[in-house]
């Protein structure tokens, strides 16, 4: 049962421990990359997974759809119900990718590099935050909009099966989801 001081107690400890914390401005922040530690593929990712793998080949366009605000894409012939789950938030993220104070130039080479980066590590899906441009000098995104152009061209191209708008819990409409191929660093399938 608390005690009545209790809740001072607790101030104190926080104060102390927040004692020569300062808050970070937006000029100070750069790009991040965070990579998680793997986590163990589930079987319905394992099924998904294999009819990934018919989609090896990388050479045709993607389908686009996109609104006002949200934004996806997958390659032709992708199933579905694999680009429904991304929208959904069912695959892992594994890494992320934070564009904030970015210009375009700079934003497209740190996408690409971490797309092929990722790939190489054997990850599948990670998420890239590219903000709404509610900051930008003129109100507009600049990121956001570049982003479809980026995973479907270039290097990009031959590793990116999807992409999807962020759930809310995961950035929302700031931040993008992306599904690429197996890499050469996956964990090998074991036989059935």
């Amino acid at each position: 049962m608390k005690q009545r001081g209790d809740d001072h107690d607790d101030d104190a400890e926080f104060a102390e421990a927040m004692e020569g914390v300062r808050k970070l401005s937006s000029e100070q922040r750069g790009p991040q990359i965070c990579y998680r530690k793997p986590v163990p593929i589930s079987d319905r990712e394992r099924e998904v997974m294999r009819e990934l793998d018919a989609l090896v080949n990388g050479e045709t366009p993607f389908d686009l759809r996109e609104s006002e605000e949200l934004s996806q894409g997958s390659v032709p012939g992708l199933d579905p119900r694999v680009l429904r789950r991304l929208r959904r938030g069912e695959f892992t993220l594994q890494a992320d990718l934070d564009l904030h104070g970015c210009d375009a130039k700079t934003a497209r080479a740190l996408v690409e590099g971490f797309i092929v980066e990722s790939h190489a590590r054997g990850l599948r899906c990670v998420r890239i935050v590219h903000g709404r441009g509610n900051r930008s000098r003129n109100g507009e995104a600049v990121l956001k909009p570049s982003l479809p152009r980026w995973l479907a061209r270039g290097p990009a191209r031959q590793i990116v099966l999807a992409w999807a708008s962020a759930r809310q819990a995961d950035g929302g409409l700031g931040a993008s989801c992306v599904l690429l191929r197996k890499g050469p660093g996956a964990p090998k399938r074991r036989p059935l």
